[in-house]
Formats: C-alpha cells, structure tokens, sequence
C-alpha cells in the first residue's frame, strides 16, 4: 500500500513537471523575436512606442572569429534594418562590455556602429532598452515592453569580442 502511495505521488510530479516544461516552452514559442528557430537569440524585445523588434542573432558562434552574429530591428514580415548586411563572424564589427562594475549601473552593453550611428543594446535597465546615437547625440532610444529583465545569452559573452567602456555607453536616456 505504501509502494503504491509513493508510486503514485511520484508519477503526479512527473506528470506535473513534464505540463510546466510543455507549458514554458509554449511561451518560448511566443517570444517576438526576428531570429529564425535555427538560431540562438543573444536578445531580442518589442520595443515601447514603436512595436517593432530588436532581435541579435546567431549561429555557429562559438568565439568571435566563427559563425555569425546579427542585429535586426523591425517586425516579422519585413526588416527595416540589420546589420551586418551579410552573416559574418562578429571580429572588429561588434563588441560586448559588461558595465555592472562602472557608474552607468549593472548589465550588458552589446555595441557596433554603422556609418556615423553608434548602436547600443543593453540590459542595464529593466527590461532592456536600444538606443542609437549620431556625433555623440542621441538620435532613436526606447526601452523593451514588458517588466521581465532580458539577460544577454551565455553564448554572446562566447561568441563577440570584449570592448571597453566608450561615451556611447553613458548616453541613454533611461
């Protein structure tokens, strides 16, 4: 009798635990992001005010000279903008710093910059935020929707090169 107590209490949190998985990988699923399910996503968030995503993507990126690493910002159907154009290894096009030991707060700043915009994506803020700057001026900043705190990816610490802490990393608005 007591085998079949146990038997049975066992088999409930089995049973329980396998509808938790089904169920967070259903929000998974949900996730608003720009990256295809053949890659990893280092970040990605619908950002306030516009409802357009800014997704970092990649594949086969396991330290900055393999696979590829992009930005993409815009919706589902159509990308306004990404960068790099072509799928490269993220050497000397992008950097990631992490800025929980300076003044600017706690975090992750992933950063590139493309013609005279510097681009940062960071999570020193909850939930995150993007912002772009132009001569040193901000040009576009908005932060993620939602109240969750959007961690960079493990691999993306791997996967793009280390920078240092630039003016750039101190302009956000937030």
């Amino acid at each position: 009798m007591i085998f079949h107590r146990v038997l049975k209490a066992a088999l409930i949190c089995v049973l329980s635990i396998d509808i938790r998985s089904v169920a967070n990988a259903s929000n998974f699923a949900d996730e608003k992001t720009l990256c295809t399910a053949d890659e990893d996503v280092y970040f990605s968030c619908e950002l306030d005010g516009v409802y357009k995503i800014a997704s970092v993507c990649a594949a086969k990126n396991a330290s900055p000279d393999v696979g590829y690493v992009q930005y993409r910002y815009g919706i589902q159907s159509k990308l306004d903008f990404k960068y790099p154009a072509t799928l490269i290894p993220p050497r000397d096009i992008m950097s990631i710093i992490d800025i929980s030991r300076s003044a600017l707060g706690l975090g992750t700043h992933l950063k590139f910059k493309s013609g005279e915009y510097d681009y940062v994506i960071s999570n020193s803020l909850i939930p995150g935020e993007v912002y772009v700057a132009k001569k040193k001026k901000i040009v576009f900043d908005r932060i993620c929707g939602g109240a969750d705190y959007i961690p960079f990816s493990e691999k993306a610490r791997n996967g793009v090169p280390w920078g240092s802490i630039e003016k750039i990393d101190d302009l956000g608005n937030y």
